[in-house]
């Protein structure tokens, strides 16, 4: 059985990504800070490591950076996980040497033929080692989906993740503004349109991806504050 460590700050991640590989014969061990995980892997010596990018202490590059620099494990694959709304610094990833990146929320199913992919390149890599034929360490990158060769995960460019993606199309309604009725200020009418517009453009996906930032930590906050007062 192969060894996950998960290092995550979200009770619900971490539940999720358990629940994912409960039935792929792999064995999570989390932990919630990245201290916690540079701790965690020179125990347990994981076969790939998910770390977030966003977690007190050590964060994901600054987790991955140590794992590099590991004289016995510094090829141990770590994926980042990187939350819908998080600012994802591509440069900073390449420079950790994270294997590759995930964004949450995630389909269980992605998740698993990342790993797996990532986890038969290591593979490759080690035989190549053993075998005198490997030119030399490489850290290979992988974008989130598998190649359409399912024998052989793709080995391309880590997909970035956009620092102020326009999720909800302010962009395009701006233009159309400006076109409409080119002004220097807005007035509180114009304000309001804009507004009722944007809602209305809100799709589902932006709903989920915000919901699964804010809910589990909304949810756990009323918890403790349950909890307190039935001290």
């Amino acid at each position: 059985m192969r060894t996950i460590l998960l290092a995550d700050d979200s009770p619900t991640i971490r539940r999720l990504v358990t629940q994912t590989f409960a039935d792929a014969n792999f064995k999570i061990v989390e932990v919630n800070n990245g201290d916690a995980a540079i701790k965690t892997f020179e125990e347990i010596k994981p076969n790939i490591v998910l770390a977030d990018i966003y977690m007190p202490g050590q964060n994901g590059y600054q987790v991955c950076t140590y794992i590099r620099k590991h004289p016995q494990l510094g090829q141990t694959p770590v994926v980042l996980l990187v939350g819908a709304f998080d600012a994802f610094d591509e440069d900073a990833a390449k420079e950790s040497g994270a294997t590759a990146s995930i964004t949450k929320p995630f389909e269980p199913g992605a998740l698993i033929d990342l790993v797996k992919s990532v986890l038969e390149v290591d593979a490759e890599s080690q035989a190549e080692a053993a075998s005198g034929s490997d030119t030399g360490p490489k850290t290979e990158v992988l974008s989130q989906a598998a190649s359409a060769d399912s024998s052989k995960p793709a080995e391309i460019e880590m997909r970035p993740h956009e620092e102020g993606e326009d999720l909800l199309g302010l962009g395009t309604i701006f233009k159309e503004e400006e076109t409409a009725a080119p002004t220097s200020t807005l007035s509180e009418q114009d304000i309001e349109r804009i507004a009722d517009r944007v809602i209305q453009k809100v799709s589902a996906q932006v709903i989920e991806s915000i919901a699964w930032d804010i809910v589990p930590d909304i949810t756990e906050k009323i918890v403790r504050e349950e909890l307190k007062r039935n001290k």
